[in-house]
């Protein structure tokens, strides 16, 4: 018996090795079957061959070129002060130390030159895709020896863009955070927009609230709208005597919304406050307008650390209960914040719940009226025409000019006025209807009729979704 088993698996083995053979002979003349190139291409007309390789070589060397003044990043100057007086690692050896010991896949590195506010290398920040112990991740680096870790119109786009492969390819984001916020001057091209600033928190809460991680590291200054990055990400790594979190200037949401604008928007001034005595800078509760319940979220005053956490509770539970949200803003200019140790950690606390707030809209999938703009898909956004869309308020230009300017006092009087002219003139809420920034500028009389035809709209939606049946479509062939 035990002869006769051997025998058989002998056999086996047998017929196994001739099928391998024959498979291989089989792909051997598969291969064979493909001609061999056996000398080199020659073209047909020489002079066509050397045009090509001119133009090639020309080619090439642009490429070198505008590698090499990437790689510099802000200059020389930028990057003595960088290394020698503020300590810092340059950028692509923070990703060497980070990333495992291969190449990445490096993303736009020519972005940001001969643009109409001048060359910003690589936009001011490096994204790509590396290995960090064996997985792909994305990462998203700002260059502090660009313009100081600024971000323009350009670095805005290229991280968005980032983020956008981040989302298709699920590929985890790692954030090496060193900048000193959005470039004021240029605020009308950095955060109103639907796909402008706010869509990097926007799509942050949304990688998060579908399993892809969000890893930040502080590298160094993290000022105002940067803030929020390392804030709203799941894991935050500072680095010691160098990374700092702060709101620097202006807070980014205040408001003085009172219940006056409440009472005349709702059914019989009738409204419904949610914990009107916790965090009572932000009022928030139900109401009813033109017999649809919504939601309502209003500035009183400052977001404040409690404030935020209401928020934060009440948009969630709305998004549980199917209630749409009706966002009323108000915000007007602050002073700069002192640096105090006390201060500082209430600066903290005030971060932690404006981010959570922040992803609590941002992964609310309810309809959203009058949000904070488009960057977070409202469904419906309108403005009043005395109102200002901007970071920083008109009359405020002083903070934007340089500190130890040794310009004369009447050219820097003359330099703020300019600038002042400018935030009134693209702060104004008609700038921002022209540029589609909004879905138009309403009278405050007609805001209680134009609710409840956003209302009756949103409602139709609903009882569609809800009622039609889901079909296969009808292909006639």
């Amino acid at each position: 018996m035990l002869r006769c088993m051997l025998r058989l698996a002998e056999q086996r083995r047998q017929s196994s090795v001739r099928c391998m053979s024959s498979a291989a002979r089989r792909r051997r003349a598969l291969r064979s079957a493909f001609q061999v190139l056996e000398q080199p291409l020659l073209p047909i007309h020489q002079h066509v061959y050397e045009a090509n390789l001119r133009n090639s070589i020309a080619c090439r060397n642009k490429y070198i070129e505008l590698t090499e003044k990437v790689q510099k990043g802000g200059g020389d100057n930028a990057i003595a002060r960088h290394t020698q007086r503020n300590r810092k690692l340059m950028v692509r050896e923070r990703l060497r130390l980070l990333l495992d010991d291969e190449d990445y896949l490096e993303l736009s590195p020519f972005a940001g030159l001969g643009l109409p506010y001048g060359d910003i290398p690589s936009a001011g920040c490096l994204t790509g895709i590396g290995r960090i112990n064996g997985l792909w991740c994305m990462f998203i680096a700002n260059d502090a020896t660009v313009k100081g870790g600024t971000a323009y119109p350009i670095t805005v786009k290229k991280q968005l863009r980032a983020q956008e492969i981040a989302i298709q390819n699920r590929l985890p984001c790692v954030y090496l955070v060193d900048s000193g916020g959005a470039f004021l001057p240029l605020q009308s091209e950095i955060f109103p927009d639907k796909n402008h600033g706010g869509r990097t928190f926007y799509n942050e809460a949304i990688m998060s609230a579908m399993k892809i991680a969000q890893l930040s590291v502080v590298c160094g200054s993290c000022t105002a709208g940067g803030a929020y990055i390392p804030t709203m990400a799941e894991e935050a790594v500072m680095v010691h005597r160098i990374g700092t979190i702060f709101l620097g200037g202006p807070p980014l949401v205040k408001a003085a919304t009172g219940e006056e604008v409440i009472g005349r928007l709702t059914d019989g001034s009738r409204f419904q406050e949610f914990k009107a005595l916790y965090g009572a800078t932000l009022i928030t509760g139900f109401a009813k307008i033109h017999g649809h319940l919504v939601g309502i979220v209003a500035n009183d005053g400052e977001l404040s650390c409690p404030a935020a956490l209401k928020g934060s509770h009440f948009v969630q539970l709305c998004d549980q209960r199917d209630i749409p949200l009706l966002f009323l803003q108000n915000t007007a200019p602050t002073t700069a914040l002192t640096l105090s140790t006390a201060q500082a950690e209430m600066n903290t606390n005030h971060l932690k719940a404006q981010g959570s707030m922040m992803s609590a809209v941002a992964c609310a999938s309810v309809p959203k009226i009058t949000v904070c703009g488009r960057a977070f898909d409202p469904n419906f956004l309108f403005l009043w025409p005395n109102a200002r869309v901007s970071i920083t308020a008109p009359g405020h230009a002083a903070s934007l000019l340089p500190p130890n300017s040794e310009q004369e006092e009447e050219k820097k009087t003359q330099e703020e006025d300019k600038l002042n002219r400018r935030l009134r003139e693209e702060s104004s809420a008609f700038f921002s209807s022209a540029r589609l920034w909004d879905d138009g500028v309403i009278l405050p009389q007609d805001t209680r009729k134009v609710l409840r035809d956003c209302l009756d709209i949103i409602k139709q939606q609903q009882y569609q979704m809800s009622t039609e049946k889901l079909q296969s479509p009808l292909l006639r062939m």
